[in-house]
């Protein structure tokens, strides 16, 4: 159960993500819709899937990054029905994205382990 709400959670944060991005970056009539990039973070689970068993195989080192790279603009090109280079912008924006997200969620377990002093007084000794 833990495992499939995991799968979910993460779907849903990956689509959001993936939809702030493109509506920061495409024009109205590129844009898709939440279900449809809610569609499209689902297919690629899957072909994340299938390219993780791929790799398991035949491990290729670093070209296994660079072959997954690729896979994914393209899919976000066809997707999107843009060019290369505004599907790995694309990409680009939402691993900002997903970085800031991940340093939110951070700083909130932070500040949920630090007792009575609170997240600015543990950060105390870093900040200016």
């Amino acid at each position: 159960m833990q495992a499939v709400l995991s799968f979910i959670v993460t779907l849903l944060l990956s689509s959001i993500i993936i939809w702030l991005s493109q509506k920061l970056l495409l024009p109205r009539d590129k844009e898709k819709g939440f279900l449809s990039v809610l569609a499209l973070a689902f297919i690629w689970s899957i072909i994340e899937s299938i390219l993780y068993l791929i790799f398991s195989f035949t491990p290729l080192g670093p070209l296994e990054k660079l072959i997954t790279l690729l896979l994914w603009i393209w899919v976000l090109k066809s997707w999107f029905g843009v060019g290369w280079l505004r599907a790995a912008i694309i990409s680009l924006i939402a691993w900002f994205i997903t970085i800031l997200v991940k340093l939110f969620l951070g700083l909130l377990a932070l500040s949920a382990l630090t007792p009575r002093e609170g997240l600015m007084r543990s950060l105390k000794p870093f900040l200016p």
